[in-house]
């Protein structure tokens, strides 16, 4: 009936009820739920989900805290612990796909393969098919009202979004004060806690890029591949195309108006976001230096909350020989940024073609949003909004990068950097000054090109 062979005759019996009609079978029932099976000992494993793990037989791991109801769950983690030379691989033929799980590679080699020439899954209810029998069940969970569906357990941790978080179990971090829904989000956080000597570490092998946690590695891996080796994600209302599936899930946010989606809303002041991401990098803003784990420089004085912004800093630190640089191919600018090169390509575009911010209270319009954040500052009075204060004099500013300008007043010249002028003997503290000044020299725009680099200096 089919390609399937085995050296087990009670594995031919098993595979054959496959090519069974359910109307023939005799099926076995959950009496707690709507799962039924083909077969008997599947249905005893079932029965372990409606148990707590006190009441039952418990495989514990013996290297770290994981413990599971099934010995099979164990044997598969197990593969966690061990270097990817000391187990067998399983490698797919067609592309550099590799994992420990035979059963992952069966389910993988169906990306290759055309939706004709696999068996397909089809919902009864609407037009949904599917490679995989899995993704069909998760599928008809639409089509059911919630209390038919409470004890499916990707439902209920979903569920928890709605959930207020006075309403739910809390699992709380003891080192500091983060705290979530999900048990499997706490594990996940200590992580930030454990010194790298105490976790096992996921290294690139590309770059120096290291991670604590596995899916962060091949999320990053995939910088190193073309966009053309790898899975692509288009937007279908313009032209943005990711090689991640979450990153193409949070661009389709842009498009979606603020009333529709679940927005997060800081209670210290008027911010909001469509991003979980954003938010929580903005709560860091109203706490305290000491409330935070900093991140510092080894090689200068530099501190920052974030981690990302410390990747980005020790960039400063090494020469421009020593680093991947982003240019651009139709003017001079080059930079050691990615997102600048994003960010720079839209001077090239005519204000029509690109996503354009807009003023609600004048006729104000940028391409950046950070200039339209910038600019909604002008319309605010300054006892509305945080200012920042200059301690020598009674300057005061509502934009922060303009304090950082204005401090150069009260550095000398032989304290502060001078931008020089290549061509005449023109010098200045200001970057932007230099930019201005560069006009002279030149007849054309596009030839007076400045490095972001520069006017990070600023």
């Amino acid at each position: 009936m089919c390609d399937y062979e085995t050296k087990r005759k009670k594995n031919l019996e098993r595979h054959l009820l496959v090519h069974k009609d359910i109307s023939e079978l005799q099926m076995f029932k959950c009496e707690m739920c709507e799962f039924q099976t083909k077969y008997k000992e599947c249905l005893k494993k079932h029965m372990l989900v409606h148990k707590d793990i006190s009441e039952v037989q418990v495989y514990k791991c013996k290297i770290c805290d994981f413990q599971a109801k099934y010995s099979a769950y164990l044997k598969k983690h197990m593969l966690v612990h061990k270097d990817i030379s000391e187990v067998q691989t399983y490698k797919c033929d067609m592309c550099e796909y590799q994992t420990r799980h035979k059963r992952y590679l069966k389910q993988h080699l169906l990306v290759h393969k055309d939706i004709s020439e696999v068996q397909t899954y089809k919902c009864d209810m609407c037009e949904y098919q599917t490679k995989h029998k899995r993704y069909l069940k998760l599928h008809l969970l639409v089509h059911k009202d919630i209390s038919e569906t409470k004890r499916k357990p990707g439902l209920k941790r979903h569920m928890l979004v709605h959930k207020d978080i006075s309403e739910v179990q809390l699992y709380k971090c003891e080192v500091c004060e983060h705290q979530t829904k999900r048990k499997r989000d706490l594990k996940r956080h200590m992580l930030r806690h454990k010194d790298i000597s105490e976790v096992q570490l996921y290294k690139c092998e590309v770059c120096e890029f290291w991670t604590k946690r596995k899916g962060n590695l091949k999320q990053h891996l995939l910088v190193h591949k073309d966009i053309s080796e790898v899975q692509s994600y288009r937007c279908e209302m313009c032209e943005y195309q990711t090689k991640s599936k979450k990153g193409m899930k949070r661009h389709s946010l842009v498009h979606q108006e603020s009333s529709k989606v679940n927005l997060f809303k800081c209670a210290m002041c008027k911010f909001q976001t469509k991003h979980k991401g954003a938010f929580n990098r903005h709560l860091l803003g109203h706490k305290v230096v000491s409330e935070v784990h900093m991140y510092p420089c080894k090689m200068c004085d530099y501190e920052t909350k974030r981690k990302r912004n410390l990747k980005r800093h020790l960039l400063v630190h090494k020469d421009i020989s020593e680093l991947q640089m982003f240019k651009c191919e139709m003017c001079e600018f080059q930079t050691k940024y990615k997102d600048c090169l994003k960010k720079h390509m839209l001077v090239h575009k005519d204000i029509s073609e690109v996503q354009v911010y807009k003023c609600k209270i004048c006729d104000f319009q940028a391409k950046y949003s950070a200039y339209l954040k910038k600019h909604m500052l002008v319309h605010k009075d300054i006892s509305e909004v945080q200012t920042y204060k200059c301690e020598t004099c009674e300057y005061q500013s509502k934009r922060k990068t303009d304090l950082t300008k204005h401090l150069i007043v009260h550095t000398s010249d032989l304290k502060g950097q001078l931008y020089k002028c290549e061509i005449c003997e023109f010098q200045t503290k200001y970057g932007a000054s230099l930019r201005e000044h560069r006009f002279i020299h030149n007849k054309v725009h596009k030839d007076a090109q400045i490095s972001v680099e520069e006017v990070q200096k600023m």
